[in-house]
């Protein structure tokens, strides 16, 4: 009886040694400066302002450099600038949060992620053309 209780105190140590919780959270990029999204006013802002208030985006682009890279190849027959929204920035700050529960024969994980976006295309004078912004991570905070 003495094994039988050994062996069941050793599954049981076991057991407990696997479980557990997993709590983790993840960020990715800068802040966006929402208070500075008022200030943007189509046909009115430079790319400059932009970069002022905001700082390097995350992401761009632009058309004539793809173009004069192509076409510094050969590999282009002809203009690409007249590409719509072809100078963009893109500014995005990514969170999330994971949360599980490990146990023997049941695991169980929750990973919420969410998004701060901000997107800017500007016309051939650089000024704001367009943009658009969504606040996505109040709901991780």
């Amino acid at each position: 009886m003495s094994r039988l209780r050994s062996a069941f105190l050793l599954c049981l140590l076991a057991a407990a040694s696997a479980s557990g919780c997993v709590i983790g959270r993840y960020s990715e990029g800068q802040a966006i400066p929402a208070e500075q999204i008022p200030r943007i006013v189509r046909g009115e802002t430079t790319k400059t302002e932009i970069l002022e208030w905001f700082g390097a985006p995350q992401s761009f682009a632009d058309a004539t450099l793809l173009e004069s890279y192509m076409s510094d190849r050969d590999l282009l027959p002809g203009p690409v600038v007249d590409v719509p929204f072809a100078d963009v920035l893109v500014y995005r700050m990514t969170r999330g949060r994971l949360k599980g529960l490990v146990l023997l024969l049941y695991n169980q994980f929750r990973v919420d992620v969410a998004s701060d976006t901000l997107v800017v295309f500007f016309d051939e004078s650089d000024r704001v053309l367009y943009y658009g912004w969504r606040k996505g991570t109040d709901g991780l905070e």
